[in-house]
């Protein structure tokens, strides 16, 4: 029996992403697929642009098996914690290959760097390097630049894809990390003509403005986007506005994610017309656009520091299954070493409280309740 997993945020899903996945099928020869999915809120700090209800449904109707929560806890996170704890969810579920999509393509020179990361000289550049005041995130690629002359370390899908090496590593499992080579368009691309694979950025972009995306993903997620609302951070601005404005410093250097005094920087802004324009007063080469945006979203949904007292998976929550999926988890869930959460009533713990917390604020500006969703047991398919 052969089990492969995928770490996805499917937001959308589209070509580029099936692509990912028949090859990752075709690859590994597995028997099982299982996917784990960031839910309402992503790890760049922003809402996905549909429920994760509706993307689990894209997952499923597109040659998944299973699919499993990334706890929001989890999720809007830094790359090495968004890794750490999606990698960590697949090695409890018995996953012999991870796969994962990358600029590079090529794993030896993803792991070289993964073993430069763990080297002393690296940590010692990176603490040199944020004493000058940089971000973390540039103080780690600064100190990398300074050990090698590739400048792969700089594209999105090859540091998370490095980050899943780690966790792997230090797992010390069985566990396997692959990589398949990203075609036609990178992370953040506009749109590219004369090819039927789009960055799901440019995707979203096109929805918002009303533009046909046929021709870019399969038409089972082509069906589910008919007439559905596109989610995006700024229709959370007056919310945001509130939060702050309510919130007296002290209660802002409570929130998970802000340090180093930012709560200061935050209610030095005395207002904004919408979430561009607040991270553009406080924006600083300290903190990045990404940090800022994961910390507004803590804001936003109240996440305590309190809270995030252990970066040890605690659970294992179902959000969709096919028969074989479920086939699987019979097999495999006597052996688990954490709780399987199928009922979100059924089962208590703070990350599921922030859970469902997190959905009642996406349901605000939803085009569906998706906290009501939260209390129904996981979407199963069946296919012939």
């Amino acid at each position: 029996m052969k089990v492969a997993g995928i770490i996805v945020e499917y937001n959308p899903l589209h070509n580029g992403h099936l692509h990912h996945i028949l090859e990752t099928k075709k690859l590994s020869n597995c028997d099982y697929l299982i996917a784990v999915m960031s839910g309402n809120f992503t790890q760049r700090g922003e809402p996905a642009m549909i429920d994760k209800f509706t993307r689990t449904k894209m997952a499923l109707q597109n040659h998944v098996d299973l699919v499993i929560e990334l706890p929001f806890v989890f999720s809007v996170q830094s790359a090495d914690i968004f890794a750490s704890s999606s990698v960590a969810i697949l090695n409890h579920l018995g996953v012999d290959e991870i796969y994962f999509g990358s600029e590079s393509g090529n794993i030896k020179e993803l792991e070289e760097i993964s073993d430069i990361l763990e080297s002393v000289e690296y940590n010692n550049l990176v603490q040199e390097f944020l004493k000058e005041g940089f971000s973390y995130p540039t103080c780690s690629d600064m100190a990398i630049k300074k050990q090698i002359s590739s400048d792969i370390y700089d594209l999105p899908n090859n540091i998370l894809g490095i980050q899943y090496i780690k966790a792997a590593k230090k797992l010390h499992s069985k566990l396997k990390v692959k990589t398949i080579k990203r075609i036609s368009t990178d992370y953040h691309d506009e749109f590219i003509k004369d090819t039927n694979i789009q960055s799901a950025s440019a995707i979203r972009k096109m929805l918002r403005i009303g533009e046909d995306i046929n021709k870019f993903v399969p038409e089972s997620v082509a069906t589910l986007l008919i007439d559905r609302k596109v989610i995006d951070l700024n229709m959370f601005s007056e919310l945001l506005k509130y939060k702050i404005f309510s919130s007296s410093n002290n209660d802002l250097e409570a929130i998970f994610n802000i340090t180093e005094g930012f709560e200061n920087r935050i209610k030095k802004v005395n207002n904004f017309t919408d979430i561009d324009d607040l991270i553009s007063q406080i924006i600083t080469k300290r903190y990045t656009n990404s940090k800022i945006k994961r910390s507004l979203i803590h804001i936003l949904c109240g996440t305590s520091k309190k809270v995030l007292d252990s970066l040890t998976v605690p659970y294992i929550r179902i959000l969709g299954m096919n028969q074989f999926g479920q086939k699987y988890l019979n097999i495999i869930k006597k052996d688990l070493k954490v709780p399987l959460v199928s009922k979100i009533s059924d089962s208590k713990h703070p990350y599921l409280d922030l859970e469902l917390t997190s959905s009642k604020i996406y349901s605000m500006v939803s085009d569906v309740d998706v906290f009501q969703k939260e209390l129904l047991p996981p979407l199963i398919l069946h296919f012939d």
